[in-house]
């Protein structure tokens, strides 16, 4: 399968922010019914709208909503985003300890069955304590897993019970509400391998950035022997120009992080098929300023990745 390539929508930068949320004299924003009746009034889900209308229309797969701690809701975010794109998989980061699990996956069926079953779950076993759970941090896998195994339970016609130590369910089962319908694909996000138990609940593994080409190879053979049919996805900052010295110039103002992919557009289409023959499936990039960018990346990175592939 061809490299498939996500944007990775960040809703907590402060320029962001500062950009999206403006109006037409001093009369405050407020909410409205429709787009027209705001007159020049717009706030920051019209940005992130903005982002992701652009990956959709350059080309990208999908997009991952992350959980972060000064962001937007990333639900919320879920169903807005979906209202204004067609094709695109939306994947939502779920917090295990925010709902009971019955209740996540009441929330997956609706969003399933509104999208066209364009929701994916991203799970960051990391982040229930970094977000005041007060759960024992030695106690979130089996959470997690708890959770994942209650998705797959319920998401039929029943009756299914599960007697857990952090969920319970008597004769559930959703019935109609999902027939047809799929079971949104998990994302486990690893620093490095997670527990077995998850993975064998999940569709991709998403990766932490800095891999080298051969230490992504190394890790991508063993997960591989143990799970066939796991995809791989890495997130990738990206850093592309058209030439040299543009390249210099903007390495020089941005000072970018030592993961991330810089180059040429020519330069990081090659690095990125090197990363897609080491065994990566799915590229997430992201990018600081992200309307700019994920232009960027859509209109000359993933076109060369893609036209080459073809060549190939």
């Amino acid at each position: 399968m061809a490299l498939r390539f996500y944007w990775h929508l960040s809703s907590t930068a402060a320029a962001d922010r500062r950009r999206a949320e403006w109006g037409d004299g001093d009369r405050p924003w407020v909410p409205a019914r429709d787009a027209g009746s705001r007159r020049l009034q717009i706030n920051h889900y019209d940005y992130l709208t903005q982002v992701a209308r652009a990956a959709e229309l350059t080309g990208f797969d999908g997009i991952v909503i992350p959980d972060e701690p000064e962001g937007e809701e990333p639900w919320i975010v879920t169903g807005t985003l979906l209202r204004e794109t067609r094709r695109v998989q939306l994947v939502t980061a779920v917090a295990p300890g925010s709902a009971s699990g019955v209740y996540h996956a009441k929330m997956a069926a609706s969003v399933q069955r509104f999208s066209g079953d364009r929701q994916g779950w991203l799970i960051d076993p990391r982040q229930g304590p970094e977000a005041g759970d007060a759960i024992d941090e030695a106690e979130v896998p089996a959470r997690t897993g708890e959770l994942l195994t209650l998705l797959d339970g319920v998401w039929g016609d029943g009756p299914f019970d599960q007697e857990g130590r952090h969920f319970v369910v008597e004769k559930g089962g959703f019935g109609d509400l999902v027939r047809g319908r799929r079971r949104p694909p998990v994302w486990l996000r690893a620093s490095q391998a997670p527990d077995a138990d998850l993975l064998a609940h999940a569709e991709v593994l998403l990766l932490d950035t800095g891999l080298s080409i051969e230490a992504l190879g190394d890790f991508v053979s063993g997960a591989r022997d143990a799970y066939p049919d796991l995809r791989i996805a890495a997130r990738i900052p990206l850093l592309a120009r058209a030439e040299a010295a543009d390249v210099a110039v903007e390495r020089g103002r941005t000072a970018p992080s030592a993961d991330t992919l810089v180059g040429t557009y020519d330069e990081v289409a090659a690095t990125l098929a090197d990363l897609e023959r080491a065994g990566l499936d799915i590229a997430v990039l992201s990018a600081t300023n992200q309307i700019h960018e994920v232009h960027v990346a859509g209109e000359q990175v993933i076109g060369r990745v893609r036209a080459a592939a073809i060549a190939a």
